[in-house]
């Protein structure tokens, strides 16, 4: 069912972040037309959201709209721990936003995208267009040659806080259709806070501090009065690749809600790097679940780890790529890591087989995949396989996913 308010959100978003560079006479000048892509519709699709560019402007700088489109089909098939076997076909809108930016004042910045589906199909729910919720919101400003740093800039808001490497790289631009659930453990929900960050020749840093409020209650800002995390990441451009580490820690404050609770603290070091035609990540992690602080079972505590491996490499150059990827993550606790919601834990929401709800002590998975860029990472079509294996105490689980995709923004 598609509701009304699907119009009403994007209209509202894009006035409430844009109201100011439309009326008057704060710009000086009409933005220009776009120029003639000759025929080339990828040229005009990338540049279809940019309405507005004047850097000589002192008032707005740039104003552009932009969105996304996800949709995914799955074929899931295998064994619960109970014996029980299970083959269902899934369907997904797996993303659905839209948003806008506008950089003003030379040196602020204010984005907000809105999430605009509603999909719970695939628990055999409902599947509804409509305004859910904010995705991200933030204020931020940003200057040149600041305390010794190149550059340096802080915002406030509502936050992606990434943690790993894949959650660094934006889910436009991801080369699995899923992320890895060793990745999802780390990074989940947007956090409400402020962030620092910081630039300085080869190497860039963030310094983060966040609330943990309550996500289905929080508004499109937030509030800074649940809870407390912190968060520091570090980045390096090397001559040999690039080197990522991520840290996390969450207080365990009566306030937090205890849906963003979900460990005590973790941390990410990650390397990417480029070795004949193929390109090569490598991410290994380590965190503590926490104690019942944290964790609602015992069963849950402890410490966690893991590993992804990622290599990939093109068949037919900036066209067709292959990838790979390798998943291994363990816990202390007997259900201290869990598979992904996509789509290992889909038989136990249905009620065809037991998935111990995806928990378990030790876990495994491969995957193999072809992508193929209809306009770079703007328009493209995913394929692939992926087998994963969970151990826990009441026995074995295994599934294996075929994977269609395709994925748009603009």
């Amino acid at each position: 069912m598609i509701k009304i308010n699907l119009l009403n959100s994007s209209v509202a978003t894009a006035i409430a972040l844009s109201g100011s560079a439309l009326a008057g006479d704060v710009i000086a000048e009409a933005a220009a037309p776009a120029p003639s892509n000759n025929g080339d519709w990828c040229a005009g699709f990338k540049t279809v959201g940019k309405f507005y560019k004047n850097e000589d402007d002192p008032y707005i700088q740039s104003l552009k709209f932009f969105g996304r489109f996800q949709y995914q089909y799955a074929h899931i098939d295998g064994e619960g721990v109970d014996g029980e076997s299970f083959s269902e076909g899934i369907d997904e809108v797996r993303r659905f936003r839209f948003g806008s930016e506008i950089k003003f004042l030379n040196g602020f910045k204010l984005k907000g995208n809105i999430n605009l589906v509603n999909d719970s199909a695939k628990s055999g729910g409902t599947r509804e267009f409509e305004h859910k919720d904010w995705d991200e919101l933030t204020l931020s400003y940003s200057k040149k040659d600041v305390a010794g740093f190149d550059k340096a800039g802080i915002s406030y808001g509502r936050h992606k806080v990434a943690m790993g490497h894949e959650s660094h790289t934006s889910s436009k631009k991801i080369k699995t259709v899923e992320r890895s659930p060793l990745s999802n453990k780390i990074y989940d929900e947007r956090w409400t806070g402020v962030k620092l960050k910081l630039e300085q020749g080869n190497w860039n840093g963030i310094i983060g501090y966040f609330s943990q409020d309550d996500k289905k209650e929080r508004d499109a800002w937030g509030s800074m009065s649940q809870g407390s995390a912190f968060y520091l990441s570090s980045a390096w451009e090397l001559n040999s690749g690039n080197l990522l580490f991520d840290f996390f820690h969450m207080s365990d404050d009566e306030d937090a809600d205890p849906d963003m609770n979900d460990y005590n603290w973790a941390a990410s070091l990650a390397y990417e790097t480029e070795i004949g035609n193929w390109d090569l990540m490598v991410n290994v992690v380590y965190g503590d679940n926490g104690d019942s602080n944290y964790q609602s079972d015992a069963d849950r505590e402890g410490n966690f780890y893991g590993l992804v491996v990622m290599p990939s490499t093109y068949l037919i150059d900036d066209k067709l790529e292959f990838v790979a990827r390798y998943v291994y993550q363990a816990s202390e606790g007997d259900e201290g890591i869990r598979a992904n919601s996509r789509y290992f834990r889909t038989p136990d929401e249905i009620g065809e087989a037991d998935m111990n709800g995806g928990r378990g002590d030790s876990y495994h998975s491969i995957y193999a995949g072809l992508n193929y860029y209809l306009c770079g990472n703007n328009s493209k079509v995913q394929v692939g396989a992926e087998y994963e294996t969970l151990d826990t105490t009441d026995g074995d689980a295994n599934n294996t996913t075929l994977w269609a995709a395709y994925r748009m923004y603009f």
